[in-house]
C-alpha cells in the first residue's frame, strides 16, 4: 500500500516542472500517511560520461519534511524518474532494506500493493534467487521473481515482466501487482489491480483514520493515471494528487516507454494479446488500445 509516480521526458526535467509545484508538494505531503520511508530512481550521467545509468536513493524515515525528497521532486532534473512513498503492510518493518525502489541488474523496481502470504514466494524462487534478498517484503520477492522471469526470457525485460505478472496473478488472485520498472532504455508501468480491494479496515490496520485520507483513496486507491504532454513527456501517478485532465490507464495492462524514442506502447496482460503503440501525443485507453491493435 504505497504511492507511485514516474515519468519519461525528452529533456531533463523535474516533477514540479511537469505537474506544477503545488501538485509535487501535494505528492510529498502524502508521506503524512505513507510514512514508512520513500525512495527514488532516475537516470543520470556522471562527470565526463555521455550515457546515463540508473541511480537511486532509499530513505526509511517519513518524507514530509525531508529536504532530499523535496529536492528529488523539485530540484534534480532527469530524463526519467520514479518515486515511491511507502506504507508498510503486515509485519514488514520500516527499514532501508524494505524501502523501494529495489535495484539490481540495472533495473529499478517499485511496487504498489500487497502480495500475501509472503511465504507463497518460496516455491517461485529457487535458492539462487533467494540469496540476493535483503529484506522481508513481498515486494522485494516480486522483484526477484521478475528478474528470474527476465533471465528465462533471454533477458527481455518486458516479456519477463509480463510472464511474472501472469504467474503471480494465478497464484495470488486478489493481489495488486502495480509496479514501475526503470532501466537505461525503458520505463515500464504495470497496472494490474482489478481483483484487489482496499477498505477502510485496510487503513485502520495500519493505524490510519480513513476520514483523513487524501483524494481518491477510498475506492480508487490502486488506480493509476497518465498524462502526455505536447513535447512527448509521459507522466504516471497513483491517486492522491490533482489528476484533472489525466487519463486513467486501462485495467490489467503494461505500458512501455522507449526512452530513446519516447514511443508509448501498451499491452493487455490477461485474456488476450491485444497491443497498441503510438508516437502521437494522445493517451491510449480501453477503447483505443483495441482500435490500434486492429490496424
Amino acid at each position: 500500500m504505497c504511492r507511485l509516480f514516474a515519468y519519461a521526458a525528452p529533456v531533463e526535467t523535474t516533477v514540479g516542472e511537469m505537474i506544477g509545484v503545488s501538485n509535487a508538494e501535494a505528492f510529498q505531503q502524502m508521506t503524512t500517511i505513507h510514512n514508512d520511508g520513500w525512495g527514488s530512481a532516475w537516470l543520470a550521467a556522471g562527470p565526463g560520461e555521455t550515457v546515463p545509468e540508473v541511480e537511486s536513493v532509499r530513505v526509511s524515515t517519513p518524507g514530509q519534511h525531508d529536504p532530499m525528497l523535496n529536492s528529488a521532486l523539485l530540484s534534480v532534473p532527469s530524463y526519467a524518474r520514479l518515486v515511491h512513498l511507502r506504507l508498510a503492510t503486515d509485519a514488514h518493518k520500516r527499514t532501508k532494506t524494505n524501502t523501494h525502489p529495489f535495484v539490481a541488474d540495472g533495473i529499478a523496481f517499485a511496487h504498489n500493493g500487497s502480495i500475501t502470504p509472503v511465504e507463497g514466494f518460496d516455491e517461485l524462487l529457487p535458492e539462487p534467487w533467494q540469496q540476493g534478498i535483503e529484506g522481508s517484503t513481498d515486494s522485494e520477492r516480486y522483484f526477484a521473481f521478475v528478474r528470474r522471469m527476465i533471465a528465462e526470457s533471454d533477458g527481455t525485460v518486458a516479456d519477463g515482466l509480463i510472464r511474472a505478472v501472469r504467474e503471480l496473478r494465478a497464484k495470488f488472485p486478489t493481489a495488486s501487482l502495480n509496479a514501475v520498472l526503470l532501466t537505461e532504455d525503458e520505463l515500464l508501468v504495470v497496472h494490474a489491480n482489478s481483483t484487489a480491494m482496499v477498505t477502510d479496515e485496510s487503513f485502520r490496520a495500519c493505524g490510519i483514520d480513513p476520514t483523513l485520507l487524501p483524494a481518491d483513496h477510498a475506492h480508487d486507491y490502486y488506480k493509476l493515471a497518465m498524462l502526455q504532454l505536447a513535447d512527448g513527456t509521459t507522466v504516471f501517478s497513483s491517486t492522491g494528487i490533482d489528476l484533472a485532465g489525466w487519463t486513467r490507464i486501462p485495467d490489467d495492462t503494461i505500458t512501455r516507454i522507449d526512452l530513446n524514442t519516447l514511443e508509448l506502447s501498451q499491452r493487455k496482460l490477461f485474456g488476450g494479446r491485444e497491443s497498441a503503440s503510438r508516437n502521437e501525443r494522445a493517451a491510449l485507453n480501453d477503447r483505443t488500445i483495441f482500435e490500434l491493435a486492429r490496424r
